[in-house]
């Protein structure tokens, strides 16, 4: 079955679907946000939220000897909430496996409803569910595998942010960039119920 187009849409409809695009592409920047502002811009921020305790306990240091305080933080850093326990992960992992997806989906059946290529929709496609596949993971990989997989919470917030920003891109402009005669008559083909597999009579 082929979607009707949403350049085909009345204006209200048109309007109603940028403002919610238009929001929603808000809603990636502030996510983008927050994951600079909770481990982007700490050096080893992502090991350091999620990864597993130290092992080296300074404060068990033998009486009469000085502590190594070169682990220690300095007072110039910033603390980083730590969220590495079972309990903690899954209740940061809950919301977003339920969330994300479904916005995702929301996004890629409107761009699924414009003339880009085909292929651009499923590179997009693979980009996004892929990208929050990988972003979910990513801290589950850090605290239980190894710290050195703390650069997939990056790539993974990256493929979100660039699918999501180029689906939205991509319907707004598609939506209401005038149709050309051929796609006026796919649509009308699509509207009467031919099927654009079999070829039309010319009869």
């Amino acid at each position: 079955m082929t979607p009707y187009p949403l350049s085909r849409s009345d204006t209200n409809t048109k309007i109603l679907i940028t403002l919610f695009l238009l929001t929603t592409l808000a809603a990636f920047t502030v996510a983008e946000l927050n994951v600079y502002d909770k481990v982007g811009r700490i050096k080893n921020g992502v090991a350091a939220r999620y990864g597993p305790e130290e092992t080296a306990d300074v404060t068990n240091a033998n009486p009469g000897q000085t502590a190594d305080t070169s682990s220690l933080p300095l007072e110039t850093e910033q603390p980083v909430a730590r969220m590495n326990t079972f309990t903690a992960l899954l209740d940061i992992t809950h919301p977003h496996v339920f969330e994300i997806p479904l916005v995702l989906f929301v996004l890629a059946h409107f761009l699924m409803r414009t003339r880009a290529a085909n292929w651009f929709k499923l590179g997009s496609y693979l980009l996004a569910f892929v990208g929050v596949t990988v972003f979910i993971a990513a801290p589950w990989t850090v605290r239980y595998l190894s710290p050195r997989m703390a650069p997939l919470l990056y790539a993974g917030a990256i493929a979100v942010g660039l699918s999501s920003f180029l689906m939205i891109a991509v319907t707004v402009w598609d939506m209401w960039r005038p149709a050309t005669r051929n796609s006026a008559r796919t649509v009308c083909q699509v509207a009467e119920g031919v099927n654009l597999a079999e070829p039309v009579s010319r009869d």
